[in-house]
């Protein structure tokens, strides 16, 4: 572990990246119809939580890298295959956390849409729950993308969906998709539940979203998944299938952005997502969710641009007192055709438990990341 080093790593990427006269994306194979793209992000933060005494360990955040490969074939098609793995780059654990975030391969068309095969974003995240996810190091803990059974969201097929099919395509001021997700037996890797729940299996799951953009401002979202869930407890009764719904509106109006999300998540969040509630098969029967981000672009000031941002995410267990929330308030600079950025936040936590008590502390966090 890095013990308190969380300051000296982050001026240490800060440094790397600032001496770095180019983005580090590279194509490493093009022709006319072909082309091969690297790329990828190191990002790494440290939290300093009010009345502890921890170290403020350095912490990978989400580092990544990624191969695209991009075809065009006649008549308007192309093909297109992405594979992208999570890694931790400063091995905080003696590991590299090496983890598969998406592996598809696909075909697009301006006209006809575009269909997916493989593990990807979801349509409840790409085409809807994105538009809350704008927090560079806090967020995305209410709005149920990653409240499954692992921490992705590919079981469920909310967050990255494995083994999906999925086809999304424009018409006019609307945007549909769909997404399906055949039968997997076993617990996915990673699995949050209890030592009750056994035979963990998925028979499909049927998901469709759909965007209304009625100017260039303004745009409204509706998500829906059912995930068809076969599961036993200790005394033989069967947990119930998942179904989930989300809402979203976003307003765009010149450097600001604006977005509110909510949705109800039924058998989707696990009960450790709440202090003291312990369901005996550790999953939440029924769950709200709402998050929204206020934020404002400054220009021309300084190189690059500077956002000032704040907003909140609330997820509620509708059969006690506990939520987990928080209230944010945070600043970031986006540099070297922002590929560089420094994000600072303060984060406000409002969570209960399941009598009502106040739990978890307030926090700044500081974050460094530099995509190549």
């Amino acid at each position: 572990m890095f013990r308190s080093q969380a300051p000296t790593g982050l001026v240490i990427v800060l440094a790397a990246a600032l001496t770095t006269p180019q983005t580090l994306a590279a194509t490493v194979y093009e022709t006319p119809s072909d082309k091969l793209i690297f790329s990828g992000r190191i990002s790494v933060g440290s939290s300093f939580v009010d009345k502890t005494d921890d170290g403020h360990d350095l912490a990978n955040v989400g580092s990544r890298a990624r191969l695209i490969h991009e075809h065009d074939f006649k008549g308007g098609w192309s093909s297109v295959a992405r594979a992208e793995w999570g890694f931790d780059p400063f091995f905080e654990d003696a590991d590299d956390a090496y983890s598969k975030r998406q592996l598809y391969a696909g075909v697009r068309h301006d006209d006809y849409g575009t269909l997916l095969i493989g593990k990807q974003e979801s349509l409840w995240y790409d085409m809807v729950a994105d538009w809350t996810d704008w927090f560079w190091y806090n967020g995305a803990t209410a709005q149920g993308s990653f409240n499954g059974a692992a921490g992705d969201g590919g079981f469920e097929g909310n967050g990255r969906a494995d083994d999906a099919v999925s086809y999304k395509n424009a018409f006019g001021d609307w945007t549909v998709g769909i997404l399906y997700q055949p039968p997997r037996d076993g617990m996915p890797p990673n699995a949050d539940y209890s030592g009750n729940l056994t035979g963990y299996t998925r028979n499909y799951t049927g998901q469709g979203a759909v965007v209304y953009k009625p100017s260039e401002d303004w745009s409204f979202g509706a998500a829906y998944t059912h995930s068809d869930i076969d599961g036993k407890l200790a005394n033989g009764t069967t947990s119930a299938n998942v179904d989930a719904g989300l809402l979203a509106a976003r307003w765009t109006p010149s450097n600001w952005y604006f977005s509110l999300s909510g949705g109800e998540y039924r058998n989707l969040v696990r009960d450790g997502s709440f202090s003291d509630v312990d369901e005996v098969d550790g999953i939440i029967d029924k769950a709200r969710g709402f998050e929204g981000v206020a934020l404002y672009n400054v220009k021309n000031r300084i190189p690059g641009k500077v956002q000032i941002y704040s907003g909140f995410n609330r997820l509620e267990d509708t059969g006690s007192d506990a939520r987990s929330a928080f209230y944010l308030a945070g600043a970031a600079w986006l540099t070297l055709n922002d590929d560089l950025i420094v994000a600072l936040e303060r984060k406000f936590n409002d969570s209960t438990d399941a009598e009502g008590g106040n739990v978890d502390s307030d926090e700044t966090d500081l974050l460094v990341r530099y995509n190549f």
